[in-house]
């Protein structure tokens, strides 16, 4: 016992001494662990599930008026941001501090981003509230309270997507996109700096927007992807997952992806769903009809009248077999720290907690195998991709998606 009030004792100490460290190095304290937090009554309301680290647990309140999350900084420490990660699709919300005996608004959100920084200027208690005078819910995964100093690299901060895009990913589920396609964003994205657009046909679970979020900006992306909602069924069959998400809504969504952000080149799933999956089949099948769709003005209507038409320049799948290229994602990244695409990609599927329990049974073997970033030698290699449609011609060099295409 005495062993385990002198641990306690320690942590404590060094929980204390935290702030101290942290301004000595310019770097801002997280001091979450040393306010006192107030939860509005809901009914997932323990108050670790908002300052545990944990992605699968959340803060629900009931439907009402101006649920908040109320926060008191520590003594002779001021706040000087909140980072809040919302465990459900956002709305307006704003961050209101105490100003005497008045509740003051300081910031104010439209709700566009599911994690948002909310800067302070030496506040000592402050609350987040939904932004409307209706009955409404909060719904929180995590927060993080800062005090003064540089944030640290994990604190996002998203940007809206590009009118224009370099390139488009549609990915069917949070984690495909790094699964399956390798070092394709980290590349692109975050060592080329390019336009990505990285979209998700699905993402049933609260707690995989997060994941997919941080899993996004460890690959250098840094604008909002594109999160739809269509039922995640599991299915084997092309057909039964059209009917799971509508064909007619699945090819709007496609050919209006196009359209809106309008890309030189885009890369989905295989044909035959990687391992099987329906929703990825639909995913590859989707886009093929969409590059055709795209151009011709006749067609889906209410996407031509918001943004006009367009044609893709070059369309490729994963694991393609006619006109095959084998990307290389194992050159160093300088503006990833020198990580290579292929380890930048396990680092962001590190993110993916809820799917680490996840896989499929090996065909050959009978043997349960857990999801991995398919490396080179897989049969689902990330590597592996097939120029599926071209409007400038065939790739020579096959070592870059945009070969043909001149980047700014």
């Amino acid at each position: 016992m005495k062993k385990i009030a002198l641990l306690a004792a320690l942590i404590c100490l060094v929980l204390l001494a935290l702030p101290a460290l942290a301004q000595e190095t310019g770097e801002a304290p997280d001091l979450t662990a040393q306010c006192k937090i107030t939860l509005s009554p809901g009914k997932y309301k323990t108050l670790d599930r908002i300052c545990d680290r944990d992605w699968h647990t959340i803060y629900l309140s009931n439907k009402m008026k101006n649920p908040t999350v109320t926060v008191e900084g520590p003594k002779d420490t001021p706040m000087y941001g909140v980072y809040v990660c919302f465990g459900d699709k956002v709305t307006p919300w704003k961050v209101e501090a105490k100003h005497g005996g008045d509740w003051v608004t300081v910031y104010e959100s439209e709700g566009l981003y599911a994690h948002e920084f909310a800067p302070l200027e030496g506040e000592t208690a402050i609350r987040v509230m939904p932004n409307t005078t209706k009955q409404t819910t909060l719904c929180i995964g995590e927060i993080f309270i800062y005090g003064e100093g540089e944030l640290p690299s994990t604190v996002q901060f998203w940007q809206p997507a590009p009118e224009k895009a370099d390139l488009l990913v549609l990915s069917a589920h949070p984690d495909d996109e790094v699964l399956f396609f390798g070092g394709t964003i980290p590349y692109y994205a975050g060592e080329k700096g390019m336009d990505v657009v990285v979209a998700y046909a699905t993402c049933n679970m609260m707690e995989r927007r997060s994941e997919l979020l941080n899993g996004l900006w460890e690959c250098g992306v840094k604008t909002y992807p594109v999160i739809e909602d269509f039922w995640d069924k599991y299915t084997t069959k092309l057909d039964k997952g059209y009917e799971a998400w509508g064909k007619s809504a699945t090819n709007k969504f496609v050919v209006g992806l196009l359209r809106q952000f309008k890309p030189e080149v885009v890369v989905t799933h295989d044909v035959n769903g990687e391992y099987g999956h329906g929703a990825h089949r639909v995913c590859a099948d989707a886009m093929l009809n969409a590059v055709k769709t795209a151009a011709n003005p006749e067609k889906y209507t209410d996407s031509v009248n918001a943004y006009g038409t367009w044609e893709v320049k070059k369309l490729y799948l994963h694991l393609y077999k006619e006109n095959p290229i084998e990307m290389d994602w194992d050159q160093p990244l300088a503006n990833l720290g020198g990580r290579t695409g292929f380890e930048v990609a396990q680092d962001a599927y590190a993110w993916h907690f809820s799917q680490h329990d996840q896989g499929q049974k090996n065909k050959e073997t009978g043997k349960y195998e857990y999801f991995v970033v398919e490396p080179r030698e897989s049969d689902y290699s990330c590597y592996r991709f097939g120029l599926a449609h071209t409007t400038v011609g065939l790739d020579v060099e096959k070592n870059d998606f945009f070969e043909n295409i001149p980047v700014e």
